[in-house]
């Protein structure tokens, strides 16, 4: 990743910024029903497999900065919410992520189901994803 990283930065003119998008090491994937103001947290979604990923993404923007490659522009943690008509959509939605996609705790899915199934009408289910961005500028 440190080469490919390298290789981002040769194409950015001096001053230019690469924006590095991951998820949140802490915060995880979350489903919660939502009905006007009220919202029923479900599941905290799990991506154990991801962690390896994570901490070499996490390591190869370190290096690149501690060898000068670039300067750190700034990081700034955000939440991405979407929200789904049904929880059937649920399933699309998780495949469009890059894998290792992230997956239902055991008994998450049913919890769903049944808090789903005594909602009022109208409610909607929200995925929030927690991400870092980080801005790195070419000296």
């Amino acid at each position: 990743m440190v080469h490919a990283l390298r290789r981002a930065g040769s194409y950015l003119r001096r001053g230019g910024t690469l924006i590095s998008i991951r998820p949140h090491r802490t915060w995880r994937p979350s489903i919660v029903i939502v009905a006007g103001r009220s919202r029923v947290p479900v599941a905290t979604l799990l991506n154990t497999a991801f962690e390896v990923n994570l901490s070499a993404a996490e390591s190869a923007l370190k290096r690149v900065v501690d060898e000068g490659s670039f300067t750190l522009a700034g990081v700034r943690a955000a939440r991405y919410r979407i929200y789904l008509d049904r929880p059937s959509q649920i399933r699309t939605y998780l495949e469009l992520i890059n894998p290792p996609r992230p997956r239902f705790p055991r008994g998450g899915r049913a919890r769903l189901e049944a808090i789903w199934n005594t909602a009022p009408r109208g409610a909607r289910v929200e995925v929030t994803e927690s991400l870092i961005v980080n801005g790195l500028r070419r000296p």
